[in-house]
Parts: C-alpha cells; sequence; structure tokens
C-alpha cells in the first residue's frame, strides 16, 4: 500500500502490544457515548491494529462534522476556529487537501477522525506554514486521522498543558528523503503529553520527538524509516514503553542537548519496548544533531541522567544495542554553554535482551569502542565529570542484561582517558538504582 502513502507494514498486528491496547480500548469504548453531528456524518469507529493506527476506538458525540470537499482548507480551519471549549469537530472518511497550516488555540477540543487509515489529511500542495498542524491549546485530544506529506512538521504542541495524541499517523511517502519534514508528532515545551497508538514513518529528523517537556508518556506506538525513531529531548519525567522502533537511523533517543531554554532533562523511563535493525543510513539534514548520529543504533543516552532502561528487546542493530555517551567534542563540537552538562549520570540499564547487535559497526562505534570486535551489547564511553561531587548517583548502572542464556557484553571505552585503557569489566557498574515510578 506504499502508492497511497500508508503502509501495510505500519498497519500490521502488533502481538506484544495487544493486551495493552485491548485494555485501552475496553476503556475508551466504557466511556464513549453515541455519534451524532450537525452537519454531514463522522467516522463510525471501526477495528484497528495494535501499535500503530486502526479504527477509532469507538463511537463519540460529535458537536460538529466536516466532510472532505472542494474548499477543504477553509471548511476545516473555519471549524477550528468556530469551536468552542469542550466540542468534539469530527473529520468524516476521505482525503482533506491542504495548502496552509492549520492551528487550533480553542482550549479542551478534540478533533476525531474515521480512522488514521480512512480520514487522511493531505499536505502535499501546503506552500504556508512550517508545520501541517499546530496545537496552541491546553487538553486538546487529536485522534484516528492520518496526516500525509506535510513540507514541515507533522502536528506540533506549542507550550500546551494536557495534550493527546491517539492512533495517529504521520507518514512520508518518500523514504529517506531530505525533502521530508523535521518531525511526525512534535509537543515541545508542553507537560502532561500522551502519544499512544500512533504510527510515524519518514521524519528526516525525529518520527516521534517530544522536547523541553515534562509528565510524558509514549506508548503502544510504531516509528519507523525515520532518522531517530523516538526522542526524548531536555525533557523530564517521560516513560516510553511498549512500542516497536524499526528500521531507523537510531532507535531511541535519550538526549540533553546545550544552548536550550530548558535543560536538565531526566529520568525518562524506557521499558518493553522492541527496537530492531536500526540501521537506515541517516538523511539528516547537514548540521542538525541527529544528522551526527551514527546508524544502527538501538537506544542511545547523550548526556542524560538518571534515566532507567529495562526491559527490552534490542535486536540487530548493527552498530551497537546501547550506547552512553557524552556531548563529544569529536562529534559534536563544543558546547559553548557554561550552564551544560555534557555527562551521562545515574543511568540505570537493566533486564534488556540483546540479541545480533554490532555486527558491522560504524566508524565512531568502532572508535568509541575502543577497537573492540565484535562491540559489545552495551558501551558507556566511560567520560566523567572532574568536578562532579558524588551524590550516590553518579555511576551509570549495568545489571542482569542478556544476550541468549549469556550475560549481555560491556564496554568501558575509557575515551576520554589519555591513553584510553578500555576495559569490559562490568563489576565496577554492577550495581542498582530505586526504580523509577510510571507516569500517571
Amino acid at each position: 500500500m506504499e502508492n497511497s502513502g500508508f503502509s501495510s507494514r505500519s498497519l500490521r498486528p502488533l502481538r506484544w502490544l495487544v493486551p495493552a491496547t485491548a485494555l485501552a480500548l475496553t476503556a475508551l469504548l466504557a466511556g464513549c457515548g453515541s455519534e451524532t453531528g450537525s452537519t454531514g456524518s463522522g467516522g463510525t469507529g471501526g477495528t484497528g491494529g495494535t501499535g500503530g493506527t486502526g479504527g477509532t476506538g469507538g463511537s463519540v458525540s460529535c458537536t460538529v462534522t466536516v466532510e472532505a470537499g472542494d474548499d477543504d482548507q477553509k471548511a476545516v480551519q473555519t471549524a477550528l476556529i468556530e469551536a468552542k471549549e469542550g466540542d468534539v469537530v469530527c473529520f468524516g472518511a476521505g482525503t482533506f487537501k491542504f495548502e496552509t497550516e492549520l492551528s487550533l488555540d480553542v482550549a479542551k477540543v478534540t478533533l476525531h477522525g474515521a480512522g488514521a487509515d480512512k480520514t487522511i489529511w493531505d499536505f502535499a500542495g501546503q506552500t504556508v506554514g512550517a508545520n501541517g498542524v499546530i496545537i496552541k491549546s491546553n487538553g486538546v485530544v487529536i485522534e484516528d486521522l492520518g496526516v500525509k506529506n506535510p513540507p514541515g512538521d507533522g502536528i506540533r504542541g506549542d507550550s500546551v498543558e494536557g495534550i493527546t495524541f491517539r492512533r495517529l499517523e504521520v507518514i512520508w511517502d518518500a523514504d529517506a528523503s531530505k525533502e521530508s519534514g523535521a518531525y511526525g508528532l512534535y509537543p515541545v515545551d508542553s507537560s502532561e503529553v500522551l502519544i499512544e497508538g500512533c504510527t510515524v514513518k519518514g521524519a528526516r529528523d525525529a518520527g516521534i520527538y517530544v522536547g523541553q517537556s515534562t509528565n510524558i508518556v509514549i506508548k503502544d506506538s510504531e516509528a519507523y524509516g525515520n532518522v531517530a525513531g523516538v526522542e526524548i529531548e531536555n525533557s523530564t519525567d517521560a516513560e516510553v514503553m511498549n512500542n516497536y522502533v524499526h528500521d531507523n537511523t537510531a532507535g531511541i533517543l535519550v538526549f540533553n542537548l546545550p544552548n536550550l531554554p530548558v535543560q536538565d532533562g531526566k529520568r525518562a523511563k524506557v521499558h518493553d519496548n522492541k527496537v530492531e535493525s536500526n540501521n537506515l543510513g541517516n538523511f539528516g539534514i547537514a548540521g542538525t544533531v541527529v544528522a551526527k548520529v551514527p546508524e544502527g543504533i538501538g537506544i542511545m543516552i547523550l548526556a542524560s541522567d538518571d534515566n532507567e532502561i529495562h526491559n527490552n528487546e534490542i535486536i540487530g542493530n548493527n552498530s551497537v544495542g546501547l550506547v552512553m555517551v557524552n556531548y563529544l567534542e569529536a562529534l559534536f563540537g563544543l558546547p559553548n554553554d557554561p550552564a551544560y552538562n555534557k555527562f551521562p549520570e545515574g543511568n540505570f540499564v537493566h533486564d534488556n535482551t540483546f540479541s545480533g547487535n554490532g555486527t558491522d559497526p560504524s566508524s565512531l562505534i568502532k572508535g568509541t569502542s575502543g577497537g573492540l570486535d565484535p562491540i559489545p551489547d552495551i558501551i558507556w564511553d566511560g567520560c566523567v565529570d572532574p568536578a562532579a561531587v558524588d551524590d550516590g548517583h553518579l555511576i551509570n548502572c549495568i545489571k542482569d542484561n542478556k544476550a541468549g542464556a549469556a550475560d549481555a557484553t560491556y564496554a568501558n571505552a575509557d575515551f576520554c582517558g589519555n591513553p584510553p585503557v578500555v576495559t569490559t569489566d562490568a563489576t565496577g557498574v554492577t550495581c542498582e538504582y530505586e526504580p523509577l515510578p510510571s507516569q500517571k
């Protein structure tokens, strides 16, 4: 189904996500009423896949319904302007075509489609605006529709409290194209963020991105064909769980970057994800941070503290399964930010399973690993902050990770040593921290 922009690959059932998704659907069905609309008919629900897209998850009560027509730009934007707090604006099955960014700045509005493969918002002809959709109001839900080929970002939430992205698809038809938009789902400077049951393919930066935000849940979703599948950047208290992240340049990134208004992101809880075959050539735009990320990485922690990475399946990533690094000058240049702490500290990596990683590493990962062959499952660059005061949370702890029946392999690459003294002895980092709580 590539010619429609919505790949059958992205719609296939993901067995490990069924229980969580089924519970979510059951709860949603129990709380929904019948669907009515003031004009026309909206989406009627339907059955769905898991970990990506599907039907509408039950019927809803529509305040107004908009159908595809001759002037979709006017019809849809008018509905968004005229919406009142608490309204449910429904969109019927069909393809809506836009030339200009859509915007919503009314609180507690739900935008509801007939299903991500049925209600398609097509931005291929867009000439105005940096996003397909921008949401600037609190408490918004956008669900059950597909966004196709936006020249900029797909759906952005900007400085909002409470935003839900549910059962959405953001798809660029072209594979690994620098002409695609940078981000698929893009909440920034926001809080109480929920992304569930979504699929993003083809972003030239990150498919599912949350930046400079707090209290975040990303679950039951799929990201593939992007430079980064999922990225948590300069954000605090995120939970990333039950996702299928595959065939990107890098799977899951937990980054702290310098020179941003919000710094010191921490406490991402990344668990029960399948992170597989993230070996796509990097097609990011030169000069961006993500364009410097080597291909073949499963999970990467960059300069971020107190994260917990556990119970993930990390499979077939050619460079390395999991790597923790400081803001490497050789890769990223000087941070030029005196408030920035570039060292990853207090991370807890445990109970993950590794298989088939590091079989064809990039030159950077070869260098960072001190020339080890084969590449270990887990690499820490070994760099520590010489000015740090030990608060009992400086060591990056590794515990009970497996590769088949054996323990997962580990290396401290001592990248900052002169000369480096690489060690594969995990004794000094075999420790544990209190598990992070789940987000509510």
